[in-house]
Formats: C-alpha cells, structure tokens, sequence
C-alpha cells in the first residue's frame, strides 16, 4: 500500500481512484461486479454454462459449482456432486441477499491464473502479464482453490513462456472486456493446450485481483519485492488513465456492504 501511495505521488494520481479502474464493468444496481454479466463478455469457445440457481432446469451432468454472484477468494462456492445435494442446497439459499449462480465444472486437467495489468500507453498492450499454474495436493478430481485452501500452492510459470507466447496468450485475453487490471482463472489440459486457446474460463477477478505471482513458492522474497514496484507502478499510472465521468462510482463502499452481508 505505501509503494502504490508513493507511486501515485510520483505520477501525480489520485489513490482513491485504484477502485474505478474496472468501473465501467460495475452494476451499480446490483453494487456488484457481476459473473453472469463478465460472462457474456467472455467468447463462446471459452465460456462455461451459468445461470441462476433455481431459474432453469436442475444440471444434466455432475459436479456444479454453485457461486455467488460475487465473492472474493472462492468465499462462498461449494461443488455439487449430485441431485440430491443440489436440491437441499438450492433450498438454503433461496432467499439469500446474494443470488447464486450454477456453473459447469471445466475439463482441464490444470489451472492457471492469468494475471496483467494494460499499458497506461497503449491500451491494446500489456504492462505486466504473468501466468502462474495452481497446484492442489489433495486427492479430489474438481478441487476448490483459493489463498485459504491448505492444499493449494501456486507455481510462477511465467519464465517458461518465449515473449511471442505471452503475446500469444495475451491476444486471448485482451479480447475479454477491455479491463485496465485482471487476472483470469482457466482450466486447459496443459501448456500447450493454453497456447493454442484450448482452455475454458473459471472465473475473471476485477476487484481487487491479487497477482499469484506474490504468493509463488518458486519466487523469492526479492524479486517479489521488485513486482510489487512494479506492479504499483503501474497501477498508479493506469489511475490516471481513468476519464472524469467513471470516477463516482462508490466501488468501494458498495462492495464491502455486500461483503458484510454474505459473511454476517
């Protein structure tokens, strides 16, 4: 926090403004950053199916994973394994303050979370982009990974890609909304599955996506250090990027009021 609060002293940016950076893409009615709306942003080879729990027919096919229609760090999702879990779950949450959406459990054997920041300069550019691969060292086929899950631990894979691959891999990427910060969840049966755009889309984190990168075992604490400069960097000068009129929206206050009420 206080590299970023240095950094926009030295860009001369408004700190407070880190929040609008994805603000077109907030429903300011729903005080939500959406997964149904980032999903029709999302191309059809890429996408998953989702829908609102209880507003279509019950899955044909097990595991689900039922979610709230927003939620930070896997807080909320379970994976349903059949008919009758489904059922007694979409019973507990039908009048729940947040709705719960289904989606289909992807195929890919990995999981990697794509991470970038867009060029302040030219907005069909990277800054930084990183790919770091998740690992669970559980026994369960369709885990649920997040920062708080024990048996997850993240891999920095980024050095194994050439520059043109990660140009490759970022002409996918960009292609999804025109986010200034995000990191994207896929699931691919490998490298180059990932290169050649075979993979499907989990989930997009706008927020406040925290880069993977950080919390890799095979980065050491220095060069984590010179990211976060980096990345801080960055995010400053991309904070100037963002024009007058996307810049009250209450992101902030919005979504911890959501927050409080799915965790109260």
């Amino acid at each position: 926090m206080l590299q970023f609060l240095s950094a926009c002293l030295r860009h001369r940016a408004l700190p407070w403004n880190f929040f609008q950076l994805n603000s077109r893409y907030f429903n300011e009615t729903k005080g939500i950053f959406s997964k149904l709306e980032m999903d029709e942003l999302i191309p059809e080879q890429w996408r998953l199916q989702q829908y609102y729990l209880g507003h279509t027919p019950e899955p044909r096919r097990y595991p689900v994973f039922l979610k709230p229609e927003w939620g930070q760090n896997s807080m909320g999702i379970v994976r349903i394994d059949n008919e009758r879990s489904y059922k007694a779950f979409a019973r507990r949450t039908h009048k729940t303050a947040v709705p719960y959406i289904v989606q289909e459990a992807a195929a890919g054997r990995e999981e990697y979370e794509i991470y970038y920041l867009r060029s302040p300069g030219q907005e069909d550019d990277f800054a930084i982009l990183s790919i770091t691969r998740v690992q669970n060292c559980g026994t369960t086929r369709y885990p649920i990974n997040s920062v708080h899950n024990p048996d997850t631990s993240y891999l920095d894979i980024t050095p194994a890609f050439a520059g043109d691959e990660l140009v490759k891999i970022w002409s996918y990427v960009k292609t999804i909304g025109t986010f200034r910060m995000a990191r994207v969840c896929v699931k691919a049966d490998g490298r180059e599955a990932l290169l050649q755009g075979r993979f499907q889309i989990v989930e997009i984190n706008l927020f406040l996506p925290m880069p993977l990168v950080l919390l890799a075992e095979n980065v050491v604490d220095q060069q984590k250090q010179r990211l976060i400069g980096e990345i801080m960097t960055i995010a400053a000068r991309l904070v100037k990027t963002v024009p007058p009129e996307q810049t009250d929206k209450p992101i902030f206050f919005r979504k911890m009021k959501v927050h409080y009420g799915m965790t109260r």
